[in-house]
């Protein structure tokens, strides 16, 4: 019996989640869920604030145009991030106020 070669081994799970995160949407789409998650955290417990629909959603809006958009390089990546955490900076900055 001899050892089985590279190709008969399933990929381990880190070279999928490599590859999944060398997606720019992916990356994007992280960035988006973790700003949702702050705004929530943060809006909830900190603020002791409700927030509308449309605020509460911003990150997910500035992802939404991201994909919708259809430019998928470095730039675009970057600026929809910078979008999503500024957006959510500014609704909990206002709300705060």
């Amino acid at each position: 019996m001899s050892a089985p070669t590279p190709s008969e081994h399933p990929p381990r799970m880190g070279a999928r989640r490599q590859r999944y995160l060398q997606e720019s949407e992916v990356r994007v789409a992280l960035v988006a869920a973790g700003c949702l998650l702050v705004e929530a955290i943060v809006a909830k417990n900190i603020l002791d604030v409700r927030l509308d629909a449309a605020s509460q959603l911003a990150a997910m809006w500035v992802w939404l145009v991201y994909m919708l958009a259809g430019r998928r390089d470095r730039a675009a990546e970057l600026a929809a991030m910078a979008a999503a955490v500024l957006a959510t900076a500014a609704i909990l900055v206002l709300h705060a106020l």
